[in-house]
């Protein structure tokens, strides 16, 4: 009996050997051998940063399901929103590299995590759209990121995006900016197209929502334009500070 697990343990190290070469595919964080679909095996994806609770509004990670105390004193012009990770290390590596370093394949993999735990509202939708970056971005970046997932994931569930439902002028970098500045900021510079949207359920696409003020401006400038309900999903989600 011992002889035959023993040959029946060195055949399934050949195979896997061998099917690793033939695939050469490794987990993007232990860099072991990957034989699950995607980029990480199934023991990184479930050990990426997430919350059991999260604010049924602003999609907050909470210590309890509920609404968060900002969106009990403040309803955020948005319906709904879903966010899969929280931010944090692996998270704002892959964001950085998206972002800052032009690494585009990132908006596929990332695309692909969020299609891992979709909104359960998903069917509900009509039409995917994305925060629109200012002239300046573009030329500086060459992409917008947010574009990049959005699109990735219109494709892979047959959503149509629309492009352009907001203009965006020049402003500060919201990174660089506090929770109040950000806000100021947003209303500043954020403008409605003029396009009309005939009562349709808009899906609001990002990388991350940190204070909201962002989802809650393109939510409000959407529902002037005739959006009958404004979702947003998000890939990541910042912790309160």
């Amino acid at each position: 009996m011992n002889g035959s697990n023993s040959i029946i343990k060195k055949v399934y190290l050949r195979l896997k050997n061998v099917l690793s070469s033939l695939l050469n595919k490794t987990c993007e964080l232990c860099l072991e051998d990957n034989f699950d679909e995607g980029f990480l095996c199934a023991d990184c994806e479930n050990s990426l940063p997430q919350s059991q609770s999260r604010c049924q509004m602003c999609a907050i990670p909470l210590l309890s399901p509920g609404y968060c105390g900002q969106c009990l004193a403040h309803k955020p012009a948005f319906d709904l929103s879903h966010c899969n990770f929280n931010y944090g290390a692996p998270i704002d590596s892959w964001l950085h590299q998206l972002k800052d370093q032009r690494k585009t394949q990132w908006a596929q993999k990332l695309a692909q995590l969020m299609l891992l735990n979709p909104p359960p509202f998903l069917t509900e939708v009509d039409v995917f759209t994305f925060v629109p970056s200012t002239r300046w971005s573009l030329i500086k970046r060459g992409f917008n990121p947010g574009e990049l997932i959005t699109r990735e994931l219109g494709r892979k569930l047959n959503k149509p995006v629309i492009a352009k439902l907001a203009k965006r002028s020049h402003g500060s970098e919201q990174k660089n900016l506090n929770r109040q500045q950000r806000i100021n900021n947003v209303h500043k510079h954020f403008h409605s197209a003029g396009k009309q949207l005939n009562h349709q359920h808009i899906m609001l696409i990002d990388d991350v929502m940190t204070t909201g003020s962002t989802a809650h401006t393109m939510a409000t400038i959407l529902k002037v334009s005739g959006a009958s309900k404004v979702s947003v999903w998000c890939f990541a989600r910042t912790p309160k500070h």
